[in-house]
C-alpha cells in the first residue's frame, strides 16, 4: 500500500518516538529554533555501546521537507524493526530548514540556499555563467501571464542556450551564486544559523562513532519519478562500483561532467572535512519530477524564477500566483501517484540495497 504523502508537520514527526523507544533504550529529541515557529527537529536513539550511526537529514531545502518526512516514515515503518539496533545508533535530523519548509520555499529566511552555503576554507565562488544569465534569473517586477508561459519562457532562454549551452546553463543555475540576495541559488555572504548548528553536530559525531551513514533527502533534480543517489565528486568509489553494492541505479557524481558541480555543498563539506579521521559513507538521494530532459530542464527553471519574482515582487493575479504555486508544488512534492508509487518503491529498494551492503540489517 502506498503511504499517503501529505503535508507533514512538526507534531507527525514526534509521533515516531513511542516506535522509535521500542528498539532504543535512550530517545532523546531536541527543537532547535530558528525562526519564531520554525524549529529543527530532531532524535537521537542509542542502546549502550553503539558504535556505529545511521544518519538521516532532510528539508535542507525546506519545501523539500515534505518528501523528506515521508521517507522517515517508510523507513520507521519498513525497516527501523531490521536494524541492528544493538550496534548502531539512529539519528534523525527532520528539517534542516524548517523556515523554508514552513512556508513553501526552497531558500531559508535570508533567501539562503542552504545547500550553497557550507563552505570549506578557500572555496573559489565564481560563477561567470550566472552572470551571463543574472537579467533572465532577476526580473524586478510581477510576475505576469506571458512570465509563466512555458511557451515564452524558452524563447526568453533560447538565447543563452544558444550562447552558453545546456551545461552552461545548467552551470549558472545550480553551481550557486554569492552576489545577489534576492535571486535564486544565492549561497549567502556569511554562515547561516542553520549551518553553524548542522556543523557543530557533524563535527561531534563524525569524531565518535566508528562508522557513520549518511542520506540527505532531496526532491526536484534527476529522472522523471526516478530516485537517483548523487554521490560527492569526493566519494573514494566510482558509480559501476557503489550500482553492484547497492544493486540499485541510478548513481552518479556530483560533478559538471556527470551531474552538475555545487559551491558549499553540504555532502561535499563532510567529505573535505572528514575524510581523512572518519569512517562514513555520506550521500544525497535525489527524487526526480519534472525529469532531465530539455522540457523538464526548463520548467524547472522556470519554476524557481518564477517563485523568486513573485516572493519578491508579487503576481499581477491570484490566477497567476495559483499557476506558480503549482509549479513549484510538483517540481518539489508533486501529488501524482505515480510519482508517489514510484518514491515508496525506489525509496525501499535503495535503502534495502544501501543497509543490506554496510551490514545494517538483522
Amino acid at each position: 500500500m502506498i503511504i499517503p504523502i501529505i503535508m507533514m508537520n512538526v507534531e507527525k514527526f514526534f509521533t515516531f518516538e513511542n516506535e522509535l523507544k521500542k528498539y532504543y533504550s535512550t530517545v532523546s529529541n531536541d527543537s532547535y529554533s530558528i525562526e519564531e515557529d520554525s524549529y529543527i527537529d530532531s532524535f537521537l536513539c542509542q542502546n549502550e555501546g553503539n558504535r556505529k550511526l545511521f544518519l538521516i537529514t532532510t528539508g535542507e531545502h525546506g519545501i523539500e521537507g515534505y518528501a523528506g518526512n515521508v521517507f522517515i516514515q517508510i523507513f520507521v515503518k519498513e525497516f527501523l524493526h531490521r536494524i541492528k539496533n544493538q550496534e548502531i545508533s539512529l539519528f534523525l535530523i527532520h528539517s534542516l530548514n524548517p523556515w523554508g519548509m514552513r512556508h513553501k520555499r526552497r531558500v531559508n529566511e535570508n533567501n539562503v540556499d542552504l545547500n550553497r552555503n557550507f563552505l570549506y576554507q578557500n572555496e573559489e565562488l565564481n560563477n561567470e555563467s550566472y552572470e551571463k544569465m543574472q537579467r533572465y534569473f532577476t526580473k524586478k517586477r510581477p510576475v505576469g501571464v506571458l512570465d509563466s508561459s512555458l511557451i515564452v519562457g524558452f524563447f526568453e532562454l533560447l538565447p543563452y542556450l544558444l550562447k552558453l549551452g545546456t551545461k552552461g546553463v545548467k552551470e549558472a543555475l545550480t553551481k550557486g551564486q554569492y552576489v545577489d540576495n534576492k535571486s535564486i541559488y544565492y549561497g549567502g555572504k556569511e554562515e547561516e544559523k542553520s549551518t553553524k548548528y548542522i556543523k557543530k553536530i557533524y563535527e561531534k559525531v563524525f569524531n565518535t562513532y566508528n562508522f557513520i551513514l549518511h542520506l540527505d533527502i532531496h526532491t526536484g533534480a534527476g529522472p522523471k519519478d526516478k530516485l537517483l543517489i548523487v554521490n560527492s565528486a569526493f566519494d573514494k568509489e566510482d558509480c559501476n562500483t557503489r550500482e553492484k553494492q547497492f544493486n540499485y541505479s541510478p548513481i552518479t557524481q556530483a560533478k559538471k561532467e556527470t551531474f552538475y558541480s555545487i559551491n558549499g555543498d553540504m555532502i561535499d563539506y563532510i567529505h573535505k572535512k572528514y575524510q581523512s579521521t572518519s569512517n562514513f559513507y555520506s550521500t544525497c538521494l535525489e527524487f526526480g519530477t519534472y525529469g532531465d530532459g530539455l522540457m523538464g530542464q526548463l520548467k524547472s527553471i522556470k519554476s524557481l524564477v518564477l517563485e523568486n519574482q513573485a516572493c519578491w515582487y508579487g503576481a499581477k493575479s491570484m490566477r497567476v500566483r495559483s499557476k506558480v504555486d503549482k509549479l513549484v508544488r510538483e517540481m518539489f512534492f508533486p501529488e501524482r501517484k505515480d510519482w508517489r508509487s514510484s518514491f515508496e518503491e525506489d525509496t525501499k529498494k535503495a535503502l534495502n540495497g544501501i543497509l543490506t551492503y554496510f551490514e545494517l540489517l538483522k
